[in-house]
């Protein structure tokens, strides 16, 4: 959180009110913050009614009418923040509208949700009870599965992350991962698949950022985890995921 700069002055347009005034950055959201007096720490200000979680103006400036909130003297500030996410799913209340596709014939494997026990993680991230595994235990051979998000609105984003915390537990080179962003309403898929590196063994939690490819913002879309495993018979957990975010970044 940050405090900037702000100009306080009589509202042209609404009779004894106070127009506030202050520059804005698209990334950000705004709190008008409100005392009787200088003696307290700004930290422990209060909240000013119906002025908080102010979008910030395209035009890089934000202009805001209030009522004093005060009969006499009083003090204003504004306070800058990060914008909760555009999507965000710890799984700690269950597996949310996720769903699952086994795309190969043998059906050897399949996204679970759980905690997982195979020779991977025994837990979700920061040892939270849920996450979404491949299998529970441990991956089968010749395996093609998909675990794909609820829709996510991006049709106002210019830019955006998606993260996760992955638990990567492979061979090594036999199996591959990628994320894949598609449209909603269709399917297609928008813009490059990316790689989650399936080569790193993991011996905790991982948080993985990618970010969200151009021809996917300014769409609802879906985020698809895919696993492809090799033919040979291995004791490993493969990929577990927990913790995902969509947040933007400009």
């Amino acid at each position: 959180e940050s405090r900037l700069a702000l100009d306080v002055e009589h509202s042209p347009d609404v009779p004894g009110a106070l127009r506030l005034t202050w520059p804005s950055d698209s990334t950000k959201q705004y709190d008008v913050l409100v005392s009787a007096d200088l003696t307290s720490p700004i930290e422990t200000w209060g909240e000013l009614a119906g002025a908080q979680n102010i979008a910030a103006d395209p035009s890089g400036t934000n202009t805001l009418d209030i009522d004093r909130p005060f009969p006499g003297l009083g003090f204003l500030a504004i306070r800058a923040k990060d914008p909760p996410p555009l999507f965000s799913e710890d799984f700690e209340d269950g597996p949310g509208d996720w769903t699952t596709l086994v795309n190969d014939p043998a059906g050897n494997t399949e996204w679970q949700f759980g905690t997982p026990n195979g020779s991977g993680p025994i837990s979700g991230a920061d040892g939270s009870a849920n996450a979404w595994s491949t299998n529970l235990g441990d991956y089968g051979p010749d395996s093609d599965i998909s675990l794909r998000s609820p829709s996510i609105d991006l049709t106002a984003v210019g830019e955006a992350v998606l993260s996760f915390d992955a638990y990567r537990d492979g061979d090594g080179f036999g199996e591959t991962a990628t994320v894949r962003f598609l449209r909603a309403s269709d399917q297609v898929v928008l813009g490059e698949e990316a790689p989650i590196d399936m080569s790193v063994f993991d011996a905790d939690y991982e948080k993985v950022e990618i970010p969200v490819p151009a021809e996917a913002l300014g769409e609802s879309i879906l985020v698809e985890i895919n696993f492809v495993s090799d033919p040979s018979a291995d004791s490993y957990s493969g990929l577990t995921i927990d913790n995902v975010r969509v947040a933007i970044t400009n």
